[in-house]
């Protein structure tokens, strides 16, 4: 039995999270998306969320807030990891990038940004234009996290770490260099680190991702050359 916090919602499915519950819901002939926090950053993902909106960043709309929840906007369409090892893999991952662009340009103060942190290609929703989902880490700090753990992502799909991923992974910083006006610092160290944060979770690869990072970290394939 699902304890619904807001009245008039009808459970329709459940959706897979890692870190809440949330579930597709219906009220009054619209569909929902309601996310219950079992962590307490219920507040943070919906301040983010609404400064967003106000900065014409595309997120979805935060219908309602709870003690504990969050009623919002339902975004039709498939998140860009769908798009991976596609004909359209390039054109969606350089949009992720665009994305970030913008969030980071509209929060940006001196070397800092907002970080949205999660920044992982499940959290990016393919529909009229690109949305980014999923901000309750969201922080002060540097631009080049979610960069990095964005292109750590694309590098370690299947297949993983592949010519066309570093490649791709090239343009992407082209593209968010060139939208942002921000210079990436010590990307390279970035994405090692996030690769050597996934290396956690997957214990199956753990020595592959890790020798990855090292090597990303020695060699620097995303490091403009100015």
């Amino acid at each position: 039995m699902v304890d619904v916090p807001f009245e008039g919602l009808t459970v329709v499915e459940q959706f897979h999270s890692r870190k809440n519950k949330v579930y597709l819901v219906e009220r009054g002939g619209w569909r929902l998306v309601l996310k219950v926090y079992e962590n307490g950053r219920c507040k943070n993902e919906a301040r983010t969320l609404r400064a967003a909106r106000r900065a014409g960043i595309a997120v979805p709309e935060v219908v309602d807030v709870g003690d504990n929840a969050l009623l919002l906007e339902l975004i039709p369409g498939r998140s860009v990891n769908d798009y991976l090892n596609t004909p359209s893999m390039g054109e969606k991952a350089l949009g992720v990038a665009a994305w970030l662009a913008a969030f980071h340009g509209a929060f940006r103060s001196g070397d800092e940004v907002l970080v949205k942190s999660d920044a992982i290609f499940k959290n990016f929703l393919v529909s009229d234009r690109i949305y980014g989902i999923d901000f309750e880490l969201s922080h002060r700090g540097r631009p080049e996290e979610d960069v990095g753990e964005a292109l750590a992502y694309l590098l370690d799909t299947e297949p993983m770490f592949s010519e066309e991923k570093y490649a791709l992974g090239r343009r992407f910083i082209g593209r968010y260099e060139g939208d942002s006006g921000i210079a990436l610092k010590n990307i390279d160290a970035f994405v090692a680190n996030s690769l050597r944060q996934a290396a956690e979770f997957r214990p199956g690869q753990r020595e592959l991702l890790l020798k990855k990072a090292r090597d990303i970290e020695d060699s620097r394939p995303f490091t403009p050359r100015r």
